[in-house]
């Protein structure tokens, strides 16, 4: 199944689409779907060991962009702890604002600047900060703070039939990494998570992020699933 992806494209002034690799598609469908719809980028997200998928993808002109590393863990019933993160608010934003450029350089987009411009990459995490604060992206948006100042966030969207929660967004301002905020972030959420009715926190971030993949591991999580992007350009 193809779908355009109609506020991405507008964002980005392209013709952006998705294949989903859970439904069939054909490749005259495919071709007849990118020619209707004058698509500049396709993405197609697929399990890592889909070798039928990767394969159709691979014939159709489709390459190998990223992995997509998801992890788990699991959480605890103790509503007596207290975390020291709290709700960010709208009045936080110009200050989480000013700590966000070049955060995200291992992102999917961030790593293809000639198809994704990096002030525009940018201004779209800019935004997932801002419409999580609002609760209108993910749910909600924690900061960390030491001495006044916002050192690290967090943005979380919570499922709550099936007791989990997902990480959306997770940064820790430039100037204090390296010196263990990270996982202070992620022992503190866990304990915020605690007082909520959810029993799993989900978290995905790219292969190539070493970082990332090992403050998670420290922490405690493990690897859910593997995933594979493929992406199209019409230039291909």
């Amino acid at each position: 199944m193809l779908r355009l992806l109609h506020w991405d494209s507008i964002f980005f002034a392209m013709n952006m689409a998705e294949v989903s690799t859970t439904s069939p598609v054909t490749s005259s469908y495919l071709q007849h779907f990118i020619e209707k719809n004058q698509l500049d980028f396709i993405q197609a997200l697929c399990k890592i060991d889909d070798i039928t998928t990767i394969q159709f993808l691979e014939n159709e002109n489709f390459h190998m962009a990223d992995i997509k590393v998801t992890f788990e863990t699991r959480i605890g019933s103790n509503a007596q702890n207290e975390s020291s993160l709290v709700f960010a608010t709208e009045h936080d934003f110009p200050l989480l604002k000013n700590k966000l450029t070049g955060l995200f350089k291992d992102s999917r987009y961030s790593c293809y600047q000639h198809i994704f411009d990096a002030e525009k990459v940018d201004k779209l995490y800019n935004l997932w900060v801002e419409k999580s604060i609002l609760g209108s992206f993910d749910d909600y948006c924690l900061v960390l703070t030491m001495d006044g100042e916002i050192i690290g966030f967090v943005t979380i969207k919570e499922n709550l039939n099936d007791r989990e929660a997902r990480i959306g967004l997770l940064g820790v301002d430039l100037k204090h990494q390296s010196h263990g905020i990270g996982t202070k972030l992620l022992t503190e959420l866990k304990v915020f998570l605690e007082s909520r009715p959810i029993d799993q926190l989900l978290v995905s971030t790219q292969g190539r992020n070493y970082n990332a993949m090992n403050l998670y591991i420290k922490c405690g999580y493990r690897i859910q699933k593997m995933e594979s992007w493929y992406y199209w350009t019409r230039e291909s």
